[in-house]
């Protein structure tokens, strides 16, 4: 996924730094048997996992391949260790014979952890496929966060639950493309429609549980309408960021930097559009400049 996202992996990672500084700080305050169960799971999720063996055993030999196991499983608990001796909980340093037990009388591998995607997607929309695939592991967060927020009646915590996961779907759908991706469609108006409806329609299957979780927090005809600005808004994004993929330069990747401002802004957009519903025909007027960009783009090849 860094790979992929280029200049866009700045703010993903900061992203993912703040999470994983909230996690540590949940730990930090919750009972220890927590992280203990956390590191077990960790460690035989990597040991059930692992694709390698079958590679290590043929080269190495059995004997020395679990020794290069324990070895690896022992560098992933050292940081626990360090956590657990930070709290004077003596009794969790016992997780260090873990790895030794795991590696030599716990066969590995033999199971496949494939990320599944978003269901009844719209057939042909590969990009929103490959996406799911990537954001699953953060979207499902996200889903339990916005019905937390429902639950509770936190309006800002859905809220914000909506607008970040806005954002991560539609920066995971900025990518490189390549002329002959063109050649699926027989026009360049029939490639700005699919596009359009594949938008519409997979940002409804996507947000669905977000929009439901932002409905029930304030069951009114207000927060109604704002469930439909958030999905004609976000659908807007999506369809914007798919026209910025070929406004942007095609297969020459070298205006980065343009691109990243441009995504920027859209969000930019979306987010006051949901503050300021006068500001939606904006949005829709942008979307309508890009798709005639990229019509543009693709009559060239088209």
């Amino acid at each position: 996924m860094i790979k992929e996202l280029g200049l866009m992996v700045i703010p993903a990672l900061l992203l993912f730094s703040l999470l994983g500084t909230l996690m540590v700080l949940g730990l930090v305050y919750a009972p220890i048997y927590y992280s203990v169960l956390f590191y077990s799971f960790l460690l035989l999720a990597c040991h059930f996992m692992r694709g390698d063996s079958t590679f290590l055993y043929s080269v190495f030999g059995v004997k020395r391949t679990k020794m290069l196991f324990s070895v690896e499983y022992m560098l992933l608990s050292f940081p626990f260790l360090c956590f657990f001796l930070h709290r004077d909980e003596l009794w969790a340093v016992a997780i260090v014979l873990l790895p030794f037990m795991i590696a030599w009388y716990v066969p590995c591998g033999g199971f496949s952890l494939r990320l599944p995607t978003f269901p009844c997607l719209a057939s042909g929309s590969y990009e929103y496929h490959r996406t799911g695939r990537l954001t699953m592991p953060l979207f499902l967060p996200l889903m339990a966060g916005g019905a937390i927020g429902a639950y509770i009646g936190n309006r800002n915590l859905v809220v914000a639950v909506c607008v970040i996961a806005a954002s991560v779907i539609s920066m995971l759908l900025m990518r490189e493309w390549h002329v002959e991706y063109l050649f699926n469609y027989k026009s360049a108006s029939r490639f700005l429609k699919l596009k359009l409806l594949f938008a519409l329609r997979n940002a409804c299957v996507i947000f669905l549980p977000i929009i439901i979780c932002l409905i029930l927090v304030d069951l009114s005809l207000p927060q109604l309408l704002l469930g439909a600005l958030y999905y004609l808004g976000a659908s807007l994004l999506l369809f914007q960021v798919e026209m910025l993929c070929f406004v942007s330069g095609g297969t020459n990747s070298g205006n980065d930097i343009i691109s990243v401002i441009v995504y920027m802004v859209l969000n930019a957009i979306f987010c006051v559009s949901l503050i300021v519903p006068q500001a939606m025909p904006f949005s829709m007027i942008v979307s309508g400049v890009m798709a005639y960009y990229a019509y543009s783009e693709i009559k060239k090849y088209k």
